[in-house]
Parts: C-alpha cells; structure tokens; sequence
C-alpha cells in the first residue's frame, strides 16, 4: 500500500539521485529482503524512476513470504520490470539470473523476532550471504551491497560516543540478542574477506534504527508506543527509559545509501544514522514526542520496579557519520518530522483514526 506521504517521500529521493540513478538503464539488480522498510522504499524507487527510462533497471526481488493482495508490495506485481521470487536465503538456493549489482538486505530485524527463532537469524545472516559471495566471487559483479547493523557495537564505551566504524565493538555474545549481532559481525567478516580473497566489490551499510512509512508492528520502539498509544490511551514503559537512541528517517536512510552505492568506495563500512545530538533522545522522551505529536492528553507511564541493567559501556546509540557525510550527505529530517510524517502514515493507510 502507497499512501500520499510515501508518495512525497519518492520524489524528494527521485529528485535529489535522478542522473544517478539513470545510470542504471538496462542493469539488473538482485535484492534480498526486497518486503522490508528499507529495500521496499528502494523498489519503489527504482520503479518509479523506470517510468523516465527508455531502457529500464530490471529487478529480481527475492522475498521470504509470498507477495499477497493488500501486503506492502502488492501494487508491483504487475510491473513487468520486477520478478519476484519467494525464498528462504537462510537455506541453500541458487541465485536466479544474471545480476549487474546485488543489494542484500534479507534479515530479520527485530527483537521479537531474533528471541522468535535464534538460529534462523542466525542461518539468514550467514549462510544467505555466503551464498551470495561465493556467486559474486565466480561470477562478476558491479556492486556488493551488504546491509548489516549499526548494533554491531553493542554498548560502546564512553570515548567511542559517537562511535566511527573504526570502533571495534562491546558485544555479550551470550546475550538473547548475540544471535543477530554476532551473526552479522560474522557476515561482515565474510564479505570483507571475499572483499580481498576473491575481488568482490563490496561495500557494508551500518544502518542504525531506521523508521517511516511502512514499519511493521513488530516490536520496534516507534511502531510500538503508537500502537500502545491507540489501544490502550497511554504509552507504559518496561523500565525507566532512561536508555537514549537516535533514529533515522527512512528517506534519510535511502539517501545515505544511494549516496554510497554511487560515491562509496569498495572494501569500505559506512554508518548511516543521524548524528546530531539534538536527535539523540531517551526512551522516555521519545515517547513524550510520540504522546505530544499524536495530540493524546495523557502522560508516559516509566516501571521504576525493573532492576537496572548491569551493562558495560553506554546504553546509548549515537553514530559519527562524518565518513558518510565526506561523500555529501547530511540528514534533513528531524525526529519530530518523521515521526509527524509517520503519524499521517497511520492515519492515510487506516491504522489510526
């Protein structure tokens, strides 16, 4: 489902990466995890832009469920520029056609997913992208694009607060969550060492807590005090909230990728977020911000009955985009913008009244 919000969202990232994104004509990408926020803000895109090209970008867009009536991406069945193929890419399967470049975001992504099936997430991050490196590695390819996760750090230590990509991490491997952020270490790990054994050209996206127009409820913090918000009148939090984010919109996002597909250099890790501190809220002021933009006459609800947690390091993320930001980008959506324009998102589909 496209709402008028998303479709402003489209031209804004068109405009901006239209010349760029013409280079393109008649190249085939492979997508993976082509029904997530991210990779279906691409598709949409690249299928919008098609329309100026007399040579179109044909994309072969590899999704684990099936594509269905009224689901995300519904409206682009038809577009005989885009095949869809349902896969698993947590098991073995070939890769289907000839792909110029490879974009592979397929993950799961959430935390009630990871705790849902651990040792999928765990095959879906490495044994799917081996497979498609050891295909890169036989077969040539423009581009490598390897979306991993900022929460690859974990809870980095103070002097590394915004924390660069040099940063070597401060992760529990014995924590419920290790299964996604130790397997996507470990994927980063691959794609760099096919980087130098066999010449792939990859370059590894550090994307940190993108959220827009079409987030599943699932467990993400934003979609989550929206929901809470609706059902129950109030937004209640599992502790104090005192642990501080920064998030990113999803236009910003796409920017920041096409920005490195086009300028990035190969064999390199860029983070993508927003860096400004301003944006850098707690949990208990994000949801005051949700409360305040929703117009609810109601206040947060924090649990000072759960113990705190013992951490080492920060329990804060705050990236340094200054690598992403030598390439020409800078964010230009606010949290209160994109929370606002995620408001008329719920509101446009249906989801709210």
């Amino acid at each position: 489902m496209i709402t008028p919000v998303m479709q402003e969202d489209f031209q804004e990232i068109i405009s901006e990466f239209s010349s760029k994104l013409s280079t393109l004509s008649g190249k085939t990408i492979l997508l993976t995890g082509a029904s997530g926020l991210i990779a279906s803000y691409l598709l949409d895109i690249i299928s919008i832009h098609n329309q100026q090209l007399e040579n179109p970008i044909k994309i072969i867009a590899i999704t684990k469920n099936p594509i269905i009536e009224d689901s995300r991406l519904s409206h682009l069945i038809k577009d005989k520029n885009i095949s869809f193929i349902t896969q698993d890419i947590g098991k073995p399967f070939n890769i289907p056609g000839k792909p110029n470049i490879i974009i592979h975001a397929a993950s799961r992504a959430n935390p009630s997913a990871f705790l849902e099936d651990p040792i999928d997430t765990i095959d879906s991050n490495i044994n799917g992208t081996r497979t498609i490196l050891e295909y890169a590695a036989k077969n040539p390819i423009e581009q490598f694009i390897f979306f991993s996760s900022a929460e690859i750090y974990g809870n980095p230590v103070a002097p590394f607060l915004p924390t660069p990509e040099t940063y070597y991490g401060n992760v529990d491997c014995n924590h419920p969550f290790a299964c996604y952020l130790e397997s996507k270490r470990m994927a980063e790990t691959l794609c760099m060492t096919f980087s130098r054994k066999h010449n792939v050209p990859v370059k590894i996206l550090r994307i940190l807590l993108a959220y827009g127009p079409g987030i599943k409820n699932d467990g993400k913090v934003i979609s989550d005090f929206f929901y809470k918000l609706k059902e129950n009148g109030e937004i209640s939090l599992r502790d104090k909230g005192d642990a501080r984010r920064s998030f990113c919109y999803i236009s910003d996002t796409i920017r920041a990728i096409l920005k490195i597909i086009f300028e990035g250099e190969n064999g390199e890790a860029y983070n993508i977020g927003n860096d400004m501190e301003t944006e850098n809220l707690s949990i208990y002021e994000l949801a005051e911000l949700v409360i305040k933009i929703s117009e609810k006459n109601t206040l947060v609800k924090p649990n000072f009955d759960t113990p705190p947690k013992e951490i080492y390091g920060m329990n804060n993320r705050l990236l340094n985009i200054n690598k992403l930001r030598s390439l020409g980008f800078s964010p230009k959506i606010s949290l209160e913008e994109g929370l606002k324009r995620l408001r008329r998102y719920y509101l446009e589909a249906g989801f709210l009244k």
